[in-house]
Parts: structure tokens; sequence; C-alpha cells
């Protein structure tokens, strides 16, 4: 008697808009019957037909349904995946299959692998039915599901697993010669040398378990982490026993970030990773130089004397810079594969910085296995990507927006100054950038009227920012069709007031009353170099 009375329940609380959240369908069990009891008849009746017009249909109401309920993960479980299996198997579901699996990943997060390997086999579905110039773009969503897949896999320490789904990516990539191949060659040197590091932490722990006084062992494990895996916060936790007087004074500085030391303590930092860099593994030497780059900076920015300690610190930056650049040079001559375009720096995946916990501005973010999204309608969600370019660089991105019909923004840095890139902008009124001599996006030169976006459609987005002297040219693609091309004075730019993050310098993106996915998002830098505030996270 109870259990039914739990379910008239929900029933009615479904059936009265979804408005409040659910008190009962705690278990799979329950879910399963407000489900049945509410769908039953539905899924029949689109079952019985051979068009996929009504499966879609149907999907696209579960999808709705799940995004409203709250507090009953096991419901939102029934309701995706019954929304999945009715529109993942026709190419005009797929977006609502998608959606269905992120919000399953964000609501019950131990289904969240599962969700990713779900997406992957939907986008290789997607792939394999492609053809002519369709087969390009699936095979891009394709390296962007398996991407996530496997960084899922990396996370839960599942390397080998993750390597083999680069493996797939790598050979989608190569059937349409996609200019990706570089990145995911630089992801494969970069697991590869992480399943060596975790493979001598295993030793080395196990040389500890055998004899805790093993000072060799305990030191040999702080380098790993330190040096293999650029990861001193980790290192500094095993400390305990080192006798290494270098270690232990500079690990738990590094560990507290770039920002954190003194002025002083920057330039001993900046030379110690570079006299670690030295020594490193060739795949480690690259880590070693930024941070060493990135402390020395910090000196230099910190002290204005023209001393010694000063001059030192110029020439330390002078020859890590010239090292750093012939490593590059030769890290891409063995690399199998090389970029598209002679004369340009290595595609730099953006979505692998951020972390939604540390670079949210406003809005509720999530990293989903689609890429990186806003799941809630909010006011101007924003996101700092950890990156300023500092020069002339191109940027791509990828999206889907599933709901709302407002603003896109992406700011751009130019130069010394930003300007906002918005898409849709006034519920769909323009496309822009803003400021332009402080007119606003809608009425300025760049206007394009009107600013239409499709729900539920992946969009390609393509800036190229160039700069000489004071000026600048920015030219802007949507959906491979030129939209924008704007030349003048930089000081005529200036992000418009409520749309900038803090972070000086740095990329951003963002969704005005939006649920939305960035699937694809990356920098290639045409002159100058990308400043990270932090490396990417593991």
């Amino acid at each position: 008697m109870r259990r039914k009375a739990r379910l008239v329940g929900v029933l009615s609380t479904i059936l009265l808009g979804l408005a409040m959240p659910l008190r009962a369908a705690g278990t799979g069990d329950e879910a399963a019957e407000a489900f049945n009891a509410l769908y039953a008849g539905d899924l029949k009746r689109v079952k019985a037909t051979r068009e996929a017009e009504d499966d879609i249909e149907l999907a696209t109401r579960l999808l709705a349904a799940a995004r409203k309920v709250t507090g009953q993960p096991a419901l939102v479980a029934v309701l995706c995946e019954q929304a999945a299996d009715l529109a993942g198997a026709a190419a005009a579901g797929i977006p609502t299959a998608i959606g269905a699996m992120e919000l399953l990943a964000a609501t019950v997060p131990e289904k969240a692998a599962a969700c990713a390997e779900r997406v992957v086999a939907i986008r290789q579905m997607q792939f394999d039915g492609s053809q002519g110039d369709e087969r390009a773009q699936a095979a891009d969503a394709l390296i962007g599901a398996l991407l996530a897949a496997a960084d899922a896999k990396v996370q839960s320490g599942a390397l080998l697993e993750a390597a083999v789904l680069l493996v797939r990516a790598r050979n989608a990539a190569r059937a349409v010669s996609s200019p990706r191949e570089a990145e995911l060659d630089a992801r494969a040197r970069t697991l590869t040398q992480q399943i060596a590091a975790d493979l001598r932490i295993k030793e080395l722990k196990a040389l500890l378990e055998k004899d805790p006084q093993n000072a060799g062992a305990r030191e040999g494990l702080v380098r790993v982490y330190l040096v293999d895996l650029d990861d001193p916060a980790e290192a500094a936790k095993h400390l305990e026993g080192v006798k290494d007087p270098a270690l232990l004074k500079y690990v738990p500085a590094a560990a507290k970030g770039v920002e954190a030391p003194p002025e002083l303590a920057c330039l001993e930092l900046g030379e110690w990773y570079h006299d670690l860099a030295a020594k490193a593994p060739f795949a480690a030497r690259p880590a070693m130089y930024a941070r060493a780059k990135a402390y020395l900076k910090r000196f230099l920015k910190l002290h204005r004397p023209k001393d010694l300690n000063r001059s030192r610190a110029t020439l330390a930056l002078e020859k890590i810079e010239q090292t750093a650049a012939k490593l590059a040079a030769a890290t891409d001559a063995i690399s199998p594969s090389r970029p598209a375009t002679s004369g340009k720096g290595a595609w730099i995946d953006l979505l692998a910085l951020v972390d939604p916990a540390k670079d949210k501005v406003e809005g509720t973010w999530q990293r989903l296995p689609g890429g990186l999204a806003v799941v809630q309608k909010l006011r101007r969600s924003r996101i700092t990507i950890p990156v300023a370019p500092e020069g002339s660089y191109e940027l791509q991105l990828r999206f889907v927006r599933t709901e709302g019909g407002d603003a896109i923004s992406t700011v751009l840095p130019v130069g010394s100054t930003k300007v906002v890139l918005f898409l849709s902008t006034y519920a769909g009124k323009a496309h822009g950038l803003s400021d332009i001599r402080r007119a606003h996006a809608i009425s300025n030169e760049t206007t394009v009227e009107p600013g239409t976006i499709e729900n539920g459609q992946d969009h390609s987005l393509e800036v190229r920012v160039e700069l000489e002297d004071d000026q600048a040219r920015i030219r802007v693609g949507l959906d491979a069709r030129s939209i924008i091309d704007w030349k003048g004075e930089q000081s005529a730019l200036a992000p418009i007031a409520g749309w900038d993050v803090p972070q000086a310098g740095c990329l951003s993106v963002g969704a005005n009353g939006a649920i939305m996915t960035w699937q694809i998002m990356r920098l290639r830098m045409l002159s100058g170099e990308a400043r990270l505030l932090r490396p990417a996270a593991r």
C-alpha cells in the first residue's frame, strides 16, 4: 500500500509539470514503475511504426521531462536511457540522444563513463553512415567523443583502455586527413608518458611497502610526480623521508602555484625548473621549461630594478626560450603526422585546460562526455578559458545549443585589449563584435542581421585575430561562411560591461539564458605565444 501511494505521488508530481522536486521513485524499480505508468502506451505506439519521427518526438519529450526532475536520479536515468534508445538510431535524433547522455552523466556521476561510451557508439554509427562533405564533420564529432571517453578512462586510472580509444581517434582522423592528427599524436605521446610513469609509481610504491626507509625510492617517487607527471602538488605529499635538500625546499613552494611565491623565490624556482628540464625525460622537458618560463616572467614582472638579478633572469629566460624552440622542432620532426600548415604552432586543446570548479565566473558549468556544458538557463553564464594568447592566433569552436535563443559569447583578446564576439544576441537579432567605439554588436559595422542559431544542430565557429603594430584584423566564419571581416585600431575595441572575465588577457565563452555544449575548442598561435594559467588537468 505504501509503495502504491508513493507511485501515485510521483505520477501526480510529473503530471503537474514536474515543477516541484519528486519525493519518491528513489529506487530503480520505483522509477521504472513511474515511467511505465506514464509512457508505456507511448512507447508501444511509436514502436509499432517504422517511421523515426515519432520515436524522436517521444525522445524529445522524455528528455524535456528529465530536465525538470530534481532530487530523483533514478528517474532521470530511466528517462534519459529511454530517450537515447529512441533517438539514437536515426541521424535526426542524434542531438537528443547525446543530450540525454550528457544530462545523465551530470545527474548520476557514477554513470558518466558509461554515458561517454554510449556517445562514442552514437558518433561511430554517425561516422560509419556518413558520405561526402558530411564525413569530415562526422569524424570530428567522433574524435571529440573518443577523446572525452579517453579522458574519463584516464581519470578512473584505466590508462590502457584510454590508449585504445586514442588509437581509434587517430584512425578516424587519418581516414579523412583531419588537421587534428598532430593534436592526437601529441595526446598519444602524453598518454604513453603517463602510462610509463604509472608503472614506475607502482614499482616504487612496492619498494616502499617492503622498506619504508628506502630514501632512494621515496625520492624517485617524488621526482616521477614532479617531473614526469608535472604535478608538484602530488609530489609534495610524498616528501616525508626525502633527503635531497632541493626537493625539500622547492617542491612545497611549487605546489602552491606560480602566483604564490614572493619575488626572489620566483627567480630561484625558475632556475631550479630549468635544471630539472635539462635532466628530464624527453617527453617531460616541455612542461619543465614552461614552468621555468612562468616563474622567470613573474619575477621580471615583479622586479623593477635593472640590477644583476634582472639581467640574470632575462638571460636565463632567453636561453630557455631558445632551447624550448629547438625541442618543439625536434618533437615535430619525430611526429608521425605534421600540422596541415607549416610555419604555425600546433593546435592547443583548450577544453583539456578548463576546470569548471576553478574557472566558472557565472552560471552552472560541467564537463560532460560531449564537451564543456552550461546546464542551466541563467543570465550571462561565463567561464574562463585559462589561456592568454599573446600575439596573432586562430580559434576554432564547435557547439550545439539545445535550449534558449539568446546570446552566445566568445571573449577575444586583441593585443592589450579585448572584444566580445556575440552570436544570436538580442534573441537572434544579430551577430557582431562588441564594443567597437562604444557601439554594441547590434549597431556597428560588424553587425550581421539576422543572427539566428538553430537549436539542436552542431555549429562551427572559426576566428582569426591578426595584430600588426597598433592595428588589428578580426575575421569570423560561422558554419564555413564568412560573416565578419573587421580592420582597425586596437584602441577602438573594448569588451562590453558584464561579459568579460576577471583574468587578464584570457579567452572565455558564455551564454545568456541557454543550455549548450562546446564540443571542440582549440587555439593555434600565428605569432607570439599562448600563456597558460596552469597545466592541463590530469
